[in-house]
């Protein structure tokens, strides 16, 4: 019996070690426009490609411009790992903002921006389109200014399992060995 319960608490702390927290979310691997490029033309689109496929429910990007209009034409398009929106053109010349928030499969949201230079003002630069504008701009505002990943840490902690597993089987343990010993 006591061979038993040695053998027992070795693979629940075995077990109990191993457990580690979920670290594949998704991450921003390139955009076009490229992080800090310079370009003399409006793109006809914007993409961003992840390192694992994202939810199409939940995916929002946004083109900021220098005076905050966003020029983003369409919805998010999502095909996998790939964001793709559509642009009517850009406006003036300047520093743009290609704001993201998406869900990766594991569902943490993953929140990011990418900065791009248009070095010549676009020629529709007098008709900027009109969708939704209020939600957009806060949520490019509420993008950090970097492309570094932003994790929501808000699931449930793994480490919690890990703690109650370790607990019963001990308990399990010291049962066994108590009834053994009367």
């Amino acid at each position: 019996m006591k061979r038993l319960a040695v053998i027992a608490a070795t693979v629940l702390a075995a077990t109990a070690l191993s457990i580690a927290p979920a670290s594949a979310h998704a991450a921003l691997q390139s955009s076009n426009p490229a992080e800090n490029a310079a370009l003399d033309a409006a793109p006809d689109e914007v993409t961003l490609t992840f390192n694992q496929a994202v939810q199409s429910n939940f995916a929002t990007v946004t083109v900021i411009s220098p005076d905050g209009i966003d020029w983003a034409a369409s919805d998010p398009a999502v095909d996998g790992s790939t964001v793709t929106v559509d642009l009517d053109g850009l406006g003036a010349a300047g520093e743009y903002t290609i704001g993201y928030r998406v869900v990766s499969a594991d569902g943490h949201p993953i929140t990011g921006s990418v900065p791009f230079q248009l070095t010549q003002p676009s020629p529709a630069a007098a008709t900027p389109p009109t969708t939704n504008l209020d939600f957009t701009n806060e949520a490019a505002q509420a993008a950090p200014q970097d492309t570094e990943v932003v994790e929501d840490d808000s699931g449930f902690p793994i480490w919690i399992i890990a703690v109650v597993v370790v607990a019963v089987g001990a308990s399990g343990v010291l049962f066994a060995l108590r009834k053994r010993t009367h």
